[in-house]
């Protein structure tokens, strides 16, 4: 009762992949493959032996073979003579159901191409020669080797490239401001000294004549804003000592000139360099390095400063802080179901404020902002009975008792909305299906921002095809699609979803003769903004001051499904 191999061939007897179980030869198998056609050749035909005899196996005098046709290829197992007939068809029952799973369409060119899947999905069936008590749905799970810790370090890996991006985007953007804050200067540090009125010029005229000037004074120097002795991009010669009009007589320098740290790197043309006994600080070669990047780029020093100052200040775009003393968090969840013509069946909104207070016998008032924005619809707003309900009508969230203390987590609103009217919905999908004959149809998915206020991050949207083969893709305006195989979905993925970029349609088409295989199609998106608009303008002490606290706001998906009509 143990099976020898397990192969598939083509009706000539070619082989295109097949999996011992005992010990075998190459040479063997292949001559045992080899004459499987033959046999039923011999038999009167893959048909005829169905028509006289009921059966699909045939025998030689040391093996049996148990074979089912799928379109121009045999599914063959190959056991001893001895072993039960009704377990092998069984095995073979199963694996013809397996085989589609992993190969679409069952051809000799995806067979190779699918090849080790297909191994793997055998190994899962048969173990040691022996049929393995497993049903369809616990084989893919275990093909599937899903795993958290590799979700969990997928998504990791995921923020952290979405916050080196941010990141890169944040220093463009300041690299961009320092080169407009040149053009804007308009190249007032080139030529500095040659727009002086003299050797001395301005009304800074002489030798240390107000605390501004003179030879020592702290903006005082002989060369322009950014150079050495002489201009920016010059040596002794042009743009300086008296390159203007008139002449002064002592040796102060032009208002706004300095001889401080930006004199002490010389310039580029060779100008005056400082000594080493003159150097204030060292700087390593790092800051040298980005110093010369930022000259060829033509950034100011101060504005690369003021990046290195604001660099560490920034904070990863969606962080939740987690060392202030007090926390509010404004969590919603949407449940929505709709028709494939974008009619709402059931829509559900239900929201909640809660505060988290990491220090004992905290005592505040929480006082709401004005509503940036009017509420779709009538919201039903229910405070915690804990909560006064007089302040609560003056937009002030407080304990009843005023000298109670906050526990240390506490909901302290809840709201909740159920309508069917379209204006609601956040996200608009319409999902249009349309046979085209010849066993094909062509589907398109089309979205609309619902509130232009919100904007919806990674929204992912899957359509099951239910084993119809692979989707042929006609018009993607935006987004990422991809073809899961194994699960027999197409998903389209959306990084973000806003005003500006608020519509998106995605056609294609796909051997399909029945719209209902392609629902429910399912909706997953997030957003840092909420359908009700709530937020805390500030929190104060008992006493009136103000407290330090933190403050985030998510929504987020339950459920978001598209069902055929």
């Amino acid at each position: 009762m143990v099976v020898l191999a397990l192969a598939i061939c083509t009706k000539n007897g070619k082989s295109l992949v097949s999996r011992q179980y005992v010990g075998m030869t190459r040479i063997r198998i292949e001559g045992i493959l080899a004459a499987f056609p033959k046999l039923i050749a011999d038999d009167g035909g893959a048909d005829g032996g169905l028509k006289k005899r009921q059966h699909t196996f045939v025998e030689t005098d040391t093996v049996r073979y148990v074979y089912q046709p799928i379109e121009s290829l045999y599914l063959l197992i190959v056991t001893t003579k001895g072993s039960n007939i009704i377990q092998d068809l069984d095995t073979l029952r199963l694996i013809s159901k397996v085989l589609p799973d992993y190969c679409q369409p069952v051809t000799e060119e995806g067979i190779s191409e699918h090849v080790f899947e297909l191994v793997f999905a055998f190994d899962e069936v048969i173990n040691l020669g022996y049929k393995e008590n497993l049903t369809l749905a616990e084989i893919r799970t275990n093909l599937e080797m899903d795993s958290h810790e590799e979700k969990l370090h997928m998504m990791v890996r995921a923020s952290k490239e979405n916050e080196a991006r941010d990141e890169g985007r944040r220093k463009a953007a300041a690299i961009k401001a320092a080169q407009r804050e040149m053009k804007e200067m308009g190249g007032m540090g080139n030529k500095a000294m040659g727009n002086m009125k003299g050797f001395g010029g301005g009304s800074s005229s002489g030798f240390g004549n107000t605390p501004d000037s003179g030879f020592g004074g702290s903006n005082a120097g002989f060369g322009g804003s950014t150079s050495g002795f002489g201009g920016s991009n010059s040596g002794f010669g042009s743009d300086s000592f008296g390159g203007g009009s008139g002449s002064g007589s002592g040796s102060g320098p032009a208002p706004g000139s300095t001889y401080g740290s930006q004199a002490a790197t010389a310039g580029s043309g060779g100008g005056m360099k400082l000594g080493k006994g003159m150097s204030l600080k060292k700087k390593s070669k790092g800051v040298d390095m980005m110093e010369q990047m930022a000259s060829e780029e033509g950034i100011s020093a101060s504005a690369l400063d003021n990046q290195r100052e604001a660099a560490p200040q920034a904070a990863a775009p969606g962080a939740v802080v987690r060392h202030d003393p007090i926390e509010v968090e404004v969590l919603e969840s949407i449940t929505c179901r709709l028709s494939a013509d974008g009619g709402v069946l059931d829509f559900e909104v239900k929201g909640q404020l809660n505060l988290l207070c990491h220090e004992e016998d905290t005592k505040v008032l929480l006082h709401l902002a004005p509503q940036s924005r009017a509420p779709a619809a009538d919201f039903k707003v229910r405070p915690n009975p804990q909560m006064s309900k007089p302040d609560f009508a003056k937009g002030v969230l407080q304990m009843r008792s005023a000298d109670r203390p906050f526990p240390k987590q506490l909901g302290l609103l809840q709201w909740k909305l159920k309508s069917t009217d379209e204006n609601m919905i956040p996200l608009k999908l319409v999902c249009w299906p349309e046979d085209i004959g010849d066993g094909k149809m062509n589907v398109n998915i089309e979205y609309n921002l619902g509130d232009t206020a919100l904007t919806l991050h990674d929204v992912l949207i899957k359509i099951p095809l239910n084993n119809h083969g692979t989707p042929e893709i006609v018009t993607s305006e935006t987004g990422v699609y991809r073809h899961n195989s194994r699960r027999h979905i197409l998903e389209w993925e959306i990084n973000v979803i806003d005003a500006d970029s608020s519509s998106g349609i995605l056609e294609f088409e796909i051997d399909c003769t029945d719209k209902a295989d392609l629902f429910p199609v399912t909706v997953s998106f997030g957003s840092n903004d909420t359908l009700y608009p709530i937020e805390i303008g500030n929190i104060t002490t008992l006493d009136g001051e103000q407290a330090k606290y933190g403050q985030r706001k998510q929504l987020k998906v339950e459920q978001f499904e598209i069902e055929s009509e």
